[in-house]
């Protein structure tokens, strides 16, 4: 018991530390809260703990070269570039709405699958993961899994938990603002690896 309590303890650690960067993910998870709400805010956390929770398996059962071998090939950044382009695009043109004109369990399925989709395109998360496996092939796999997933979702749930509150207290102008002003970022970040990657490609 004691061993499975230490490997959920460590995969907890693991989670909160890949999570906590701020990063593409944790822009469209603090976007996603004050566009559309804390429910749409943990869709989205949730979304990205599913795919941490991906990448812990392949770390934890010795698929680490797995998660190495996607990012020395081109084509892994290049689409991932493109898609992110798009999903900055959607963020830019999107409106503020209600909260409650996304609390339906359909919008917020959309929501979570639509942050997978986001997760697995952030190039860093699978070198983090890569760089984890030593210290995760130490614990058991089923046990650190299962931390890492909680550990990211601890982490999302006080982060946008503090800006849901923060949130109230904002105009919806500033909203509308912060809201552009997180789609051109990500555009930022996208054209930025396209252009590294057309730079080493010469």
């Amino acid at each position: 018991m004691a061993g499975i309590e230490a490997s959920l303890i460590a995969g907890a650690t693991i989670g909160m530390s890949i999570a906590a960067p701020f990063g593409p993910t944790s822009m469209l998870c603090v976007q996603r809260t004050l566009s559309f709400g804390l429910c749409a805010g943990l869709a989205t956390g949730l979304g990205i703990a599913t795919v941490h929770l991906a990448y812990g398996a392949l770390a934890s059962f010795s698929a680490s070269h797995i998660l190495i071998a996607s990012q020395h090939s081109p084509i892994f950044p290049v689409i991932a570039s493109l898609m992110l382009m798009g999903f900055a695009l959607r963020i830019v043109r999107s409106d503020i709405v209600a909260e409650t004109a996304i609390g339906n369990r359909k919008a917020l399925g959309s929501v979570y699958w639509g942050a997978i989709g986001f997760g697995f395109l952030n190039p860093f998360t699978p070198l983090l993961f890569a760089a984890a496996s030593p210290n995760l092939a130490s614990h058991d796999a089923i046990s650190s899994v299962a931390g890492i997933f909680l550990g990211s979702m601890v982490w999302w749930t006080i982060l946008l938990s503090g800006v849901s509150c923060f949130r109230f207290k904002l105009t919806p102008r500033f909203l509308t603002l912060a809201n552009r002003a997180t789609g051109m970022l990500l555009g930022i970040m996208a054209a930025t690896t396209l252009l590294r990657v057309c730079i080493s490609a010469i």
